[in-house]
C-alpha cells in the first residue's frame, strides 16, 4: 500500500512442509495424494516451488527471473485431518449485500438472519470490495479520501452432517475487519481496536492484501449450525487517504491437514536472500569481551577506555557485577571467576589484539558461544554493561554482529547499524554512535542499558545515548529475562537459528486446483505474522503453470505443445507476469515470436500493472524490447506511475536504460506518483560502503546525467521533499553527490 518502488517484496517466506509419515493415509484419507507433488507460489517479485514427496518437502525460492535465492527443508508430524477435499461454503467472487458511501448500520441487527439488507437498500455486488492496485471485482469509487467503513454481508447454506470444526474464514483484506456470524461477534483482525463505550474503531497499523490468509473458525463452532447462516463483516482502512482498500472473502468447510513442522533447515544464496544470512557473521578482531549486571558509570567507562590504551581487567570496586571476562588471549576461558568458558564454532582463530591475543573471526561460519546458563545474562537488576577492543575488516551483511543475546527488543545486541559504516546497540532502546570504525583499527566499544534510565553507547570514549523522557524513565525496565533459552553469542546473531529450531503449526487445505498453506501458531522465523508464512499453491503441471514455467525458463517445445492444448497465451496466475514477458526477460525470442502467433496480447497487463514491455525493461534484453515495439507495445505506466526508466533502474540494467533514452526517445525526468525519478530510485537503492552492489546503479546515474536528468527535482519520502542531491548525501554516497554538482 505505501511502497515507494514497484518491484519491493516483502520478504516473509512460505512455510516448509515435510516429512509425510506412513499413518498419514490412516489418518487422513486421500489427504495425501492431494498434496504431493511439486507446487509453484508466486509472491512479490519471487517465487517458491515446494516438493511434497514420502520423505521430505522442501521449498526452493527464486527471484522472478529464475535466479536462486534460498532453499528450506522441514519434518513433519501430522496432528489431525479433515475427511474429503476442502469445500466452499462461499466460493470466491461470490455475492455479497454492502453498505458503502459512509453510511454505517444503526445497530448490530444487521450482522442477524432476520436483516432484510435488500429492503434496507442495500446495495449487491461481487467479492472483492475496493479500489486501487486493480484487484477489486466491486470498485468502491467513492471511499478514497471521504470514509474508512465498508459494511457486508451474505447469507450461505451448511450442508447436513459438515463438521462445524472444520470451519474456516480465508480472506484477503487491506487494512483490517471486524468478523461476525448470526448475529454474534467472532473476532477482529490483529490490527483493531473498538472502544467500548462509543464503539468507534482504531487500525493500528497498515496491513497489505498480498493474498488470502487463513483464519480457523473451529472455536466459534457453536456460533454456526446447518442449514441457513450469515457471514458479516466490516472492513476498515488505516486512514482516509489510504492509497488502497480490499476486503475479499471465503469460507471453506473441511479438508484440512492439522502439522507441528520442526528440524526446519535454510540454505542461503546470498546476503539478500534473507535477514539473519551467515548469522550476521562478524569479519574482524573481538578482545577483552567483559560483561557485568549492573549499569557503569561514566567515570567507570573512562577507565576503562584509559586514555586510549585500555584496561586489561577490572578490579576494585570496578570489578563489582562482573559476570564474566573472556580477553580471548589464545583460548575462550573466563578469566571472571565464573567459569562461564566460551566454545569456538567452526574453529575461530586467534591474531594480535589490544592486549596480547584476540579472537580473529572469519565473517563466514566463525562464532563463539559463552558459557553459564541464558540467564546469567539478563541480570535481574534489569541493567548490563558490556566492554570490548574490536576491528572490522569488512561489511558485508546488514546489521552485522559482534556479540548478541538474540534479535527481540528486550534482548541485547551490538551490531553495526543495517548497512551503514557505523554501530548500534540494541538493550531495551537503541542507540546509533557516527565514530568511524571501518578501519581495521582496534576500536574501544562500551554498551550500557540501565533500568530506570535508557541506552548509552561508547565508542572510543565518545558517547551516545538514548534515555527515556523523564516522565517515563521510571518505567524503563531495562532488560528483561531471556525467553529463548539461547546463550550469547561473539561474532553472531543467533536468532535465525533461534526461529528455525522452533516448532511451526499449521493446516494444509487441498482445494479443487489449489492448495492453501497455513501457519497458525509458532515463530515463523521473524520479521512477520503468522500468514507471512501462508499461501495458496497451483501444481506446476497445471496447464497455465506449466505455459509461465516453460517461458521463463525457454523450453520451446513445452510451450508449443500447450498452446496446440488450447492453453491461453496471456494465462497469468496470481502475482506472475504474463508467459510473453517472462520470455522476454529471459531473451527467448522464438518463444515470444511463438505466442505472438498464437494471439497472446503484447500489452496484457499482470502484476503492477506491468505490460511485457515494463517487465523486459527490468531486464538484459534489449532484443526482446525491441521486438515487442516492433508488435504494437506500448510504453505504460504501472500501478504507481513509475516508468520504464524505472524499471530499468530499478532492477540494475545501465544499456537497457541507454536504450530506453537513447532509441525510444524517453525523458529521463519522467516521474512516479510521488515524484520520484529514476535518478532518485537508483540513489535510494545505494548504500554507502556497498561498492560491489552499487556499481550498476552508479552506472545508472551516469546514464541518467549524459542525457540531461535533473538532480534537484524533488520527490516524497517520509513526509520530506528531497531532491536527488539531498538524498545522496543523507545516504553518505560521497562519489554520486559529487557526479551530482559537477554534472
Amino acid at each position: 500500500m505505501k511502497m515507494l518502488l514497484p518491484g519491493k517484496f516483502r520478504f516473509g517466506a512460505v512455510l516448509s512442509l515435510l516429512m509425510i509419515h506412513p499413518c498419514l493415509s490412516k489418518d487422513g484419507p486421500g489427504l495425501y495424494s492431494q498434496i504431493e507433488g511439486n507446487w509453484i507460489n508466486y509472491r512479490g517479485d519471487q517465487y517458491e516451488i515446494m516438493r511434497i514427496s514420502k520423505d521430505e518437502v522442501s521449498n526452493s525460492f527464486f527471484s522472478w527471473d529464475g535466479t536462486p535465492r534460498f532453499a528450506r527443508t522441514s519434518d513433519l508430524r501430522l496432528k489431525s485431518s479433515g475427511s474429503g477435499k476442502s469445500e466452499t461454503a462461499i466460493e470466491k467472487g461470490a455475492e455479497w449485500h454492502y453498505l458503502d458511501g459512509g453510511k454505517a448500520p444503526e445497530n448490530s441487527l444487521w450482522t442477524g438472519l432476520s436483516f432484510d439488507a435488500k429492503k434496507e437498500g442495500w446495495k449487491s455486488g461481487k467479492a472483492g470490495f475496493g479500489y486501487s492496485d486493480n484487484d477489486d471485482e466491486t470498485v468502491i469509487e467513492d471511499m478514497q479520501n471521504n470514509y474508512l467503513s465498508v459494511f457486508i454481508r451474505r447469507e450461505f447454506e451448511i450442508p447436513k452432517g459438515s463438521d462445524l470444526k472444520g470451519l474456516g474464514l480465508l480472506i484477503n483484506y487491506d487494512d483490517a475487519f471486524i468478523l461476525h456470524a448470526n448475529g454474534r461477534h467472532l473476532f477482529n483482525s490483529s490490527n483493531v481496536v473498538v472502544d467500548k463505550k462509543t464503539g468507534e474503531t482504531t487500525v493500528t497499523r497498515d496491513h497489505e492484501a498480498n493474498g488470502a490468509e487463513f483464519f480457523s473458525l473451529s472455536e466459534y463452532a457453536s456460533a454456526f449450525k446447518e442449514g441457513r447462516n450469515v457471514l458479516a463483516i466490516q472492513g476498515i482502512n488505516s486512514n482516509l487517504e489510504s492509497s488502497d482498500f480490499t476486503l475479499d472473502p471465503q469460507v471453506l468447510i473441511g479438508g484440512t491437514g492439522s502439522f507441528i513442522a520442526s528440524n526446519r533447515r535454510e540454505k542461503h544464496e546470498s546476503p539478500q536472500s534473507q535477514w539473519f544470512y551467515k548469522d550476521r557473521t562478524w569479519d574482524g578482531k573481538v578482545d577483552n569481551l567483559q560483561i557485568w549486571g549492573r549499569a557503569l558509570d561514566d567515570d567507570e567507562v573512562v577507565a576503562l577506555w584509559n586514555a586510549g590504551k585500555g584496561l586489561e581487567k577490572a578490579s576494585g570496586e570496578l570489578a563489582e557485577g562482573l559476570i564474566g571476562h573472556w580477553p580471548f588471549d589464545g583460548n575462550l576461558r573466563d578469566v571472571g571467576g565464573r567459569g562461564r568458558h566460551g566454545t569456538g564454532k567452526n574453529s575461530p582463530g586467534f591474531g594480535k589484539g589490544q592486549f596480547g591475543q584476540a579472537l580473529e573471526l572469519n565473517g563466514d561460519n566463525q562464532y563463539v558461544l559463552l558459557g553459564g546458563k541464558p540467564t546469567d545474562y539478563t541480570p535481574g537488576s534489569g541493567s548490563i554493561t558490556l566492554s570490548l577492543w574490536f576491528s572490522a575488516d569488512k561489511f558485508d551483511k546488514r546489521w552485522q554482529t559482534l556479540v548478541s543475546l538474540g534479535d527481540a527488543w528486550s534482548d541485547w545486541r551490538i551490531h553495526r547499524f543495517a548497512l551503514s559504516d557505523n554501530m548500534g546497540y540494541v538493550g531495551g532502546r537503541w542507540a546509533r554512535n557516527n565514530t568511524p570504525i571501518l578501519d581495521g583499527k582496534m576500536h574501544h566499544l562500551v554498551a550500557i542499558t540501565e533500568k530506570g534510565r535508557g541506552v548509552r553507547l561508547f565508542i572510543d570514549n565518545i558517547l551516545v545515548s538514548n534515555n527515556a523522557p523523564n516522565n517515563q524513565a521510571g518505567n524503563f525496565a531495562g532488560i528483561l529475562p531471556d525467553e529463548d533459552g539461547w546463550l550469547p553469542a561473539v561474532g553472531a546473531n543467533l536468532q535465525g537459528q533461534i526461529n528455525l529450531s522452533k516448532p511451526l503449526e499449521g493446516e494444509f487445505i487441498p482445494m479443487q486446483d489449489t492448495l492453501r498453506v497455513v501457519a497458525t501458531s509458532g515463530n515463523q522465523g521473524g520479521g512477520g505474522n503468522q500468514n507471512s508464512y501462508s499461501g495458496t499453491f497451483r501444481k506446476v503441471d497445471h496447464p497455465e503453470e506449466a505455459l509461465l514455467i516453460a517461458s521463463r525458463t525457454g523450453d520451446k517445445e513445452k510451450v508449443e505443445a500447450l498452446l496446440k492444448a488450447g492453453v491461453d497465451p496471456d494465462a497469468t496466475s496470481p502475482n506472475s507476469y504474463t508467459a510473453l514477458g517472462l520470455a522476454g526477460a529471459g531473451g527467448h525470442l522464438a518463444i515470444m515470436k511463438l505466442l505472438l502467433e498464437n494471439g497472446a496480447d503484447v500489452n496484457k497487463q499482470a502484476r503492477f500493472m506491468k505490460n511485457p514491455l515494463a517487465v523486459v525493461a527490468g531486464s538484459s534484453h534489449i532484443a526482446a524490447a525491441k521486438l515487442l515495439i516492433a508488435n504494437g507495445a506500448e510504453m505504460k505506466a504501472v500501478w504507481n506511475g513509475a516508468f520504464l526508466t524505472h524499471e530499468a533502474v530499478f532492477w540494475r540494467q545501465p544499456e537497457m536504460l541507454e536504450f530506453i533514452l537513447t532509441e525510444l526517445k524517453v525523458q529521463a525526468d519522467l516521474k512516479a506518483r510521488n515524484g520520484s525519478t529514476a535518478l532518485h530510485w537508483a540513489i535510494n537503492n545505494m548504500n554507502r560502503g556497498e561498492i560491489e552492489a552499487n556499481k550498476p546503479y552508479l552506472r545508472c546515474v551516469k546514464v541518467l546525467l549524459k542525457h540531461g536528468a535533473n538532480p534537484n527535482l524533488r520527490f516524497r519520502q517520509n513526509n520530506n521533499n528531497r531532491s536527488a542531491i539531498e538524498l545522496a548525501m543523507s545516504r553518505g554516497l560521497e562519489e554520486v553527490v559529487a557526479l551530482l554538482n559537477n554534472r
